[in-house]
Order: C-alpha cells, then sequence, then structure tokens
C-alpha cells in the first residue's frame, strides 16, 4: 500500500535587513520535497494574521514548515489541522505543536543540527569541480557577502585585496545582489568582475579558486565543493559558526581588517599543495552530507 504524503506549507521571509538566505533555503527546500514527490506550497513574508488565516481555511491537515528570522511574534490559533511543525533556527525555542526545530547553519548543536539539515541546490549532486591551481595564469577569487551584504562588507574586503601584494596573479569576482552599492572604481578595473543577481551560482563556483565569504549558506555551498575559503564576517551569530570552522580545520576566519593574516592565509593556498588538498579533502567530507528532513514528513 502507497504511503499518505500530506501536504506541507512553507513560510519564509526576506528583506534587505534580514536578507534573503530564508527565502532561497525555502525555495531550494520547496523543489527538493516537490522532487520526493511532496504536495507542497510556499508563503512569503505573510504576517501572522495572514498565517494563521492560511491555517484557518485550509481543507486538509498538513505539516507546517517555518522558515524565519524571529518567531517571537508568531502565535499560532488553529492548530488542529497542524500534523507536525518544523522550524528552522527557531533560536527562542518557542514551542509550536509537534515541533522539531532543525539548525543547519547552527552546527554546536548536537541533534538536528549540520549539514544533514541543509538543502542544497538541486545541481549540485551532477555538477563537478575541478581545481588547477599550478597551471593557471591567474586564479578567480570570489568575494561575496551572502545575498545583500548586510553589514555592507563588500568593498572594504575588495579594496583590502587590491591593496595588499600576492605572490600570484589573481582576478576578482565580485558578487552581489545589489551592484549600485559596490565602488564605482572597481568597475574601471580590469581584474575585476561585478556579477549581479543569478538564477544559479553554478557559473560562480566552477570558476572559483579561492572564496572570501561570509558564515552564511554561501559557506556551507562552497564547502560542498572544498573550495578554498577566508570567513569574514561582523554578524555575531556567522562570527561563532566560523570560529568553529576554524577549529574543526574547514577554513581561517578573520576580522575585516586583519590584511596581514588574509594575505598570508591566500599565499599558503596557493603555494603549499599539502595543505591545500587536505583542506579541501575536509570541507568536502564536512559539507557533502545526504539530507534528512524527510524522515520527520513522514
Amino acid at each position: 500500500m502507497k504511503e499518505k504524503k500530506f501536504k506541507i506549507k512553507i513560510f519564509c521571509e526576506k528583506s534587505k535587513l534580514i536578507g534573503d538566505g530564508h527565502y532561497i533555503r525555502s525555495k531550494r527546500l520547496l523543489k527538493f520535497l516537490k522532487n520526493k514527490k511532496f504536495n507542497c506550497k510556499l508563503y512569503v513574508n505573510k504576517n501572522n494574521s495572514e498565517l494563521n488565516k492560511i491555517i484557518r481555511i485550509s481543507k486538509e491537515k498538513f505539516n507546517l514548515i517555518l522558515d524565519l528570522k524571529s518567531y517571537e511574534k508568531v502565535i499560532l490559533k488553529d492548530t488542529n489541522k497542524i500534523l507536525k511543525t518544523i522550524s528552522f533556527e527557531n533560536l527562542s525555542n518557542k514551542n509550536f505543536k509537534n515541533s522539531i526545530n532543525l539548525y543547519p547553519l547552527d552546527i554546536q548543536y548536537k541533534k538536528f543540527s549540520g549539514p544533514n539539515y541543509f538543502v542544497y541546490p538541486y545541481y549540485f549532486k551532477k555538477m563537478k569541480k575541478n581545481f588547477s591551481f599550478q597551471r593557471k595564469r591567474y586564479l578567480n577569487i570570489l568575494i561575496i557577502q551572502g545575498g545583500t551584504d548586510a553589514n555592507n562588507n563588500l568593498n572594504k574586503i575588495t579594496k583590502l585585496l587590491i591593496n595588499n601584494y600576492l605572490k600570484f596573479n589573481f582576478r576578482i569576482i565580485l558578487k552581489t545582489n545589489d551592484i549600485n552599492s559596490i565602488n564605482k572604481k572597481f568597475y574601471s578595473n580590469k581584474n575585476i568582475k561585478v556579477i549581479g543577481r543569478l538564477k544559479s551560482m553554478k557559473s560562480i563556483f566552477k570558476k572559483t579558486d579561492i572564496a572570501l565569504s561570509a558564515c552564511g549558506n554561501l559557506a556551507f555551498e562552497l564547502g560542498y565543493f572544498g573550495i578554498p575559503t577566508i570567513h569574514i564576517t561582523r554578524e555575531p551569530r556567522e562570527i561563532s559558526r566560523a570560529k568553529i570552522f576554524f577549529k574543526k580545520n574547514l577554513g581561517l576566519y578573520c576580522k575585516i581588517l586583519e590584511e596581514k593574516k588574509i594575505k598570508n592565509e591566500l599565499n599558503k593556498i596557493v603555494f603549499n599543495n599539502s595543505y591545500r588538498k587536505n583542506l579541501i579533502d575536509r570541507r568536502i567530507s564536512f559539507f557533502r552530507k545526504t539530507n534528512n528532513i524527510t524522515e520527520y514528513l513522514k
């Protein structure tokens, strides 16, 4: 007898201040679950009243998935139709009906945390990443600070890099969803390519040799391919995460003005073959995991 799969309603939010991370993850989760033959629908930026109305008018029982920045103002009134509630990064531990709290990014938790609950883009499984540091005329360094660069780090990191002497030739891939926020001088620099919004990061991942990244969703995606990464962030949760990655030998954490530290690490990645190979292998081993979310939707 075929097992019944209940409907799933996913609620998420996005903004300049919050960023795109919750929305991107929810869109990926929607596609992932649909490919697993679940009946899903995604709702974006619904307030508490709108959320409860959608729950109230639902004709069938369903599983509820919440992916929000904060859960403090979420009050679910009519919970009889909710079979199970899965919340992502519910840091306040607010209790919902039959709830499970997942922490894909917050790897310090022992349960329901880490890459086993991270939703990677569907094309990752088929994509191959090759590293050929010694055969290239120049290396591509990706500078990225999430989708929105909420802490305005991109210009500072880029300026830091172009003003520092490195022992190898490089070009910068400067990725942002807000191209108007980028220093106009960078557009005239032949060694910097500014890239705005993309439907997919596939082409970027293929070109990138080294990354200077924040420590959110993109850090996990870069880790999936083993791309050597220096984590630079000013967001408190990301700083804690970056320090854990450093302890696990998965990438150096640097403050934004630690120029010498960043320069030395870049040169080490390029010229110390053993260090680079081991770093790549460790990152792939840690980040490339099978997703376990569907186990809690049966």
